[in-house]
């Protein structure tokens, strides 16, 4: 794997009649497996080589995907010949940036293990479920990708860099007599060991969810509701990460209104950052498909509005900055703005702490589901009602529910614990572009009032 040096030879003078030009070569390996109810129903390994070939004139964008990356030349001699109906002022300036050389992940990566061997894995997790007296049923989900990314401009920018992950999900319901509950235990992993180690986990988090089969039902109302990580990253990335994408704001004066920089948004204590530079994580992407490197990208930092998320594209159109969230599902696709790792920065204080003075509050652990813009809805896998000195008891919940603008500006204690939490299973979705890899996370977070039920 590997196209740069290849790229760089074929197209460093070629000369076309545009403002400018790249092309991004994707060369990919995944494989997929699935188990129903202790049957394996699909088993696939697939590798694929592409590009997406832009091209820049006239204030418009002319692309095409290929699989031929032999008909570059001819593929990007045809789009700059290419005329629009009119002519747009807009400007598209990009500077060259230093070359981007990086590979991680070349001597293990997931292209290199058997099919076999990642198999074993799942049969391990299937015959652990089947023991276990318990389990009515599960499902076992098994996703890896080794990808290497190559890019090559008109302007000189060059960059390549690989990526590399695997992942379980393991949804599953528990029955003892008439009560039933399901719950699920994830797994991730940069390399394919941290696949194999997580038997003592899955019994822990089946003992936890066993404790839920005749746990009651919340009463609905209106809580004060403790995050956990998992449930901040949820929230951060779908209630307010998205509405930090410049792309839904252009054209939309109101909205460039709403979110004046600067303006306060939410509690002092309440920092959110998005970058692609984490290793190791579901959101690394150390340089975005407009070759741009990733820089740590405020939001919102001590409650005001810091910042928004772009390509080079809207950053000129909004007389900003790009910030590296250029990014576009694979080489089918053309790029627009998209989260990395986005997450709420960690505070100062112990989660017993806040735990002790949350009385009557609501806890809430992992997320089934959740959605949301302007409100948002989270369905958590686990609810726990806090009693005093920090005790918990298990309490049904279904969903949690509120405005993004209130929940900011209610929140009460951020904890120094962080968690940034990775998937290879899914991803984020926007328009037909889905499932595209990204992380989130962030630390306990306490929230003044929240609708619970």
């Amino acid at each position: 794997m590997g196209h740069l040096e290849t790229l760089k030879s074929e197209l460093s003078e070629l000369k076309l009649k545009c403002d400018y030009w790249d092309v991004r070569v994707e060369d990919v390996f995944e494989t997929a497996i699935d188990v129903r109810n202790g049957e394996i129903v699909s088993c696939t390994s697939n590798p694929s080589l592409g590009a997406f070939v832009r091209v820049r004139k006239d204030g418009f964008w002319f692309y095409q995907s290929t699989t031929d990356l032999g008909a570059l030349k001819a593929i990007l001699t045809d789009l700059s010949s290419k005329e629009a109906f009119t002519k747009s002022k807009n400007n598209y300036i990009v500077e060259k940036q230093k070359p981007f050389i990086k590979m991680n992940f070349e001597a293990r990566n997931y292209s290199l293990i058997g099919l076999k061997e990642k198999l074993a894995i799942c049969e391990g997790y299937k015959d652990q479920l089947k023991k276990t007296s318990f389990v009515g049923s599960a499902d076992i989900i098994y996703r890896d990708v080794y990808k290497v990314k190559s890019f090559f401009n008109s302007v000189g920018t060059n960059f390549e860099f690989d990526f590399n992950q695997g992942g379980l999900a393991i949804r599953y319901t528990l029955k003892e007599g008439e009560h039933i509950f399901t719950d699920q235990f994830m797994l991730y992993g940069a390399n394919i060991e941290a696949l194999k180690n997580g038997s003592e986990e899955l019994t822990k988090s089946l003992l936890e969810s066993k404790k839920f089969l005749d746990a009651p039902s919340v009463k609905p109302g209106k809580y004060k509701v403790l995050f956990d990580p998992e449930v901040t990253g949820v929230f951060t990335h779908e209630s307010f990460g998205h509405k930090s994408e410049a792309d839904f704001m252009l054209g939309d004066p109101q909205a460039l209104e709403d979110w004046k920089i600067g303006s306060q948004i939410g509690a002092d204590c309440l920092t959110i950052v998005d970058y692609g530079g984490h290793e190791n994580t579901s959101g690394y992407c150390p340089i975005d498909d407009d070759g741009i490197v990733a820089q740590k990208n405020y939001l919102i930092k001590n409650g005001r509005l810091a910042g928004r998320l772009h390509t080079v594209d809207t950053a000129s159109q909004l007389d900003e900055k790009p910030t590296g969230n250029s990014r576009a599902m694979n080489f089918e696709w053309e790029p627009m703005v998209r989260m990395t790792s986005t997450y709420i920065e960690p505070g100062t204080e112990s989660v017993g702490d806040i735990l002790a003075r949350s009385e009557g509050a609501i806890l809430v652990e992992g997320v089934s589901h959740g959605s949301g813009l302007s409100t948002f809805t989270i369905a958590p896998c686990r609810g726990y009602l806090i009693g005093k000195g920090g005790t918990k008891t298990p309490v049904r919940v279904a969903v949690i529910s509120g405005s993004v603008f209130e929940t900011l500006k209610n929140v009460e204690a951020v904890s120094s614990h962080f968690e940034l939490h990775s998937s290879a299973i899914g991803g984020c979705g926007k328009m037909e572009q889905w499932p595209l890899s990204v992380a989130d996370g962030g630390p306990f977070l306490l929230v003044r009032e929240m609708q619970v039920s």
